[in-house]
């Protein structure tokens, strides 16, 4: 689900030969060069889903503010699953922070966490959806559901070579999305049904004007890079889920 640039597909693909997969994505910007056992499709998950006691594994990541409905998605994942069948998803909060008491009051960080989910709540799309996965994939009916809470640094600031590679790649995320990632929230028109890069839906306005943007994804990308801050936020993994029944 929301499977991008295909990346995670073409390497369970690669790993399981025996084992078909499937990617499906809103942007078809997956290579045509592929495992001849891999095949992607243009979709939208918020449809109704036409797959029932089929799927051994659904693997989702990083779907925060694209889904209107939570409890209504995971009982769709778990009607598509075969009885047995394994669902993961890992979702990142959007709330930028430090431990290290690095951001002063009028830090950047704080204008984007309360903009950016106010603006998915006029949308009707949470993007604070991560620490509840757990409740509602329960609530569906999934058991034996295991959460993570794991943190992501944004900056080669770490001392350990592992999380400081986790860290450049999260900066270089942030720092090259964060303009259309706020931008398709903060300037289109109201209501209209669109999608970014990465597949958000039903994307609203605050009304900003286009300077208002530029200086603000400017200091979003300035914070981002400043490895001074000791910056980071966390990761929700739910994983190793099964249906008890179909």
């Amino acid at each position: 689900m929301g499977t991008g640039t295909g990346i995670w597909a073409m390497d369970m693909a690669d790993a399981h030969p025996e084992a078909t997969i499937k990617g499906i994505d809103l942007s078809p910007i997956q290579p045509s060069w592929i495992p001849p056992n891999l095949k992607f499709e243009v979709d939208d998950y918020n449809l109704e889903w036409l797959d029932h006691n089929k799927y051994d594994l659904i693997h989702a990541r990083e779907l925060l503010g694209t889904v209107p409905s939570w409890p209504e998605m995971y009982r769709k994942v778990l009607g598509a699953l075969k009885p047995g069948g394994w669902f993961q998803q890992a979702d990142p909060q959007v709330f930028l922070t430090s431990s290290y008491d690095t951001l002063g009051p009028d830090h950047v960080y704080h204008q984007w966490n309360p903009l950016l989910i106010g603006a998915g709540k006029k949308a009707g799309l949470d993007f604070d959806s991560a620490p509840r996965m757990k409740g509602w994939l329960e609530e569906a009916g999934f058991i034996n559901v295991t959460e993570y809470r794991v943190p992501w640094p944004i900056g080669t600031w770490p001392k350990d070579p592992h999380q400081r590679e986790i860290g450049a790649f999260n900066q270089v995320r942030i720092e090259q999305g964060v303009v259309d990632f706020c931008g398709r929230r903060f300037t289109n028109n109201l209501g209209v049904r669109q999608h970014s890069a990465v597949g958000r839906t039903l994307l609203i306005i605050l009304q900003w004007s286009h300077a208002q943007l530029e200086v603000f994804a400017a200091s979003m990308r300035a914070a981002v890079k400043n490895n001074k801050l000791l910056a980071h936020h966390y990761v929700y993994v739910v994983l190793l889920l099964f249906s008890e029944t179909s």
